[in-house]
């Protein structure tokens, strides 16, 4: 019974992670559009600054998202991955499917990005609760 509500905890801190952080990184991709639109960037900027909003977005939202302080690895790992794919969903739809490209980039670094956010939430909040 116990590992069954672990994993019902663990479901659900990922999933709030990755709502947080999706809804994160739809107002970074946002306030972003809008610096590109009044600023001069040269396009070469775009690539990194969506690479630091989407990492940016996992670890603010790991820190949102996780309640409870156990799995900060695998939890993390998940929830970047599953990050990842959702919003790549979401973004493909925007466009209407045109022009989507998958980023190898970020299957790489989403995955590892959460699985450091989620050992630094993981251990934030057990300090706290301390």
């Amino acid at each position: 019974m116990e590992k069954s509500s672990n994993f019902k905890n663990d479901l659900l801190d990922v999933l709030k992670a990755v709502l947080f952080s999706t809804l994160i990184s739809l107002g970074l991709v946002l306030i972003f559009a809008i610096i590109i639109k009044f600023a001069s960037l040269p396009n070469n900027v775009i690539l990194p600054v969506n690479i630091a909003i989407k990492i940016i977005s996992v670890l603010v939202g790991t820190l949102i998202g996780f309640k409870h302080a156990n799995n900060g690895l695998l939890k993390g790992a998940i929830t970047g991955l599953v990050y990842m794919l959702f919003t790549f969903f979401i973004f493909a739809a925007l466009s209407a499917f045109k022009d989507v490209k998958f980023s190898w980039i970020d299957l790489v670094t989403l995955p590892v990005a959460g699985a450091i956010s989620g050992i630094l939430t993981v251990n934030l909040k057990a300090r706290r609760n301390r």
